[in-house]
């Protein structure tokens, strides 16, 4: 008989010694959750950190009213209240029922303390997902397609700089203050933890102290928006009036008016669609057309086509008629 994987053998965990592993699971508390409950409330974050063992949980922003991420089992959700992050916390709702493990604060914390190789991960993780996280709720970026914000996260590139270095970057160029600052050499407001800056022509920034940062660079913004709108653009153009449109399946939709529309997503993919075109998806099926779609609606071709298209791009359906059935001789 095979042995079964270790649920806490992953991300950062899977760094610890298996004894340390195994004394956090002895401590750690098993709770079941139902649709729709909360995990961690953002607004009373505790002690605790949850390893999530199985199901789907939304991370969500009650400030901002919008959905920052979808994660799935296994998963590690809560640490950042282990680097003093309370401020960047989110909410997090179970999509499906899930089963989390509760890791108490003071056992994670000594295992940091004892073993660096973890703690620097811990950190490291934490880091890039407040990168992530401040892209999608604060910075100027945020309401770009959830598929560019979240590539763009992925190409922020970790800083160091000694007191007062030179920042080197090119003008229009964007840093999010991770510790320390950073203020203009000719005098001006500071940026402080946590804030996002986007360089100005012609001026130069140094460090206030030791500071780290994550610099984004305009042209990779640029060049995402445009990979964005060309892929959209060649979906547009394969899509005709008797084209029919297949939904993944296993797909979740989230009637939220926080959303400014409904979330459609399924375990690794999302979009935000608005409610009328929504409301045709169990007509999406890979049996019904375009031209039909528009009849059940009353939405314009057009409108309809976009919205195909935004589901195409985002991984969540396919266009049946660009493959024909097959069939046996």
């Amino acid at each position: 008989m095979s042995k079964l994987p270790d649920p806490f053998a992953f991300g950062p965990l899977a760094l610890l010694e298996k004894s340390s592993r195994e004394r956090l699971k002895k401590l750690a508390t098993k709770r079941q959750l139902d649709v729709g409950e909360m995990l961690i409330d953002e607004r009373h974050p505790l002690d605790e950190a949850y390893v999530i063992v199985d199901g789907t949980m939304r991370v969500v922003g009650t400030v901002e009213l919008r959905t920052l991420a979808i994660v799935s089992a296994p998963s590690l959700v809560g640490e950042l209240v282990f680097f003093d992050e309370q401020e960047m916390a989110a909410s997090v709702v179970a999509d499906t029922p899930c089963t989390a493990y509760v890791l108490p604060g003071t056992e994670l914390r000594r295992v940091m303390d004892e073993q660096q190789i973890f703690a620097a991960a811990m950190r490291e993780r934490t880091d890039m997902w407040l990168a992530d996280v401040f892209l999608k709720r604060q910075s100027p970026l945020r309401d770009l397609p959830s598929d560019i914000v979240a590539s763009l996260a992925s190409q922020l590139r970790p800083r160091m700089l000694a007191k007062d270095q030179l920042v080197e970057g090119s003008d229009d160029d964007w840093y999010l203050v991770r510790r320390g600052a950073l203020e203009p050499v000719d005098g001006g407001e500071r940026t402080e933890p946590g804030d996002f800056i986007q360089r100005q022509r012609g001026v130069g920034y140094a460090a206030v102290g030791e500071t780290w940062l994550y610099e984004l660079r305009l042209t990779d913004v640029a060049r995402e928006i445009v990979r964005y709108q060309a892929r959209l653009r060649e979906i547009n153009d394969t899509l005709g009036d008797r084209s029919r449109v297949k939904l993944s399946p296993n797909l979740t939709i989230v009637h939220d008016s926080r959303l400014g529309g409904a979330l459609v997503r399924d375990r690794h993919n999302r979009a935000v669609v608005s409610e009328r075109v929504a409301a045709l998806i169990p007509a999406i099926d890979g049996h019904t057309d375009v031209t039909r779609l528009t009849e059940l609606t009353g939405l314009a071709r057009g409108p309809v086509i976009e919205a195909l298209a935004v589901l195409i791009a985002s991984g969540l359906a396919n266009d049946e008629s660009r493959w024909p059935d097959f069939r046996p001789d």
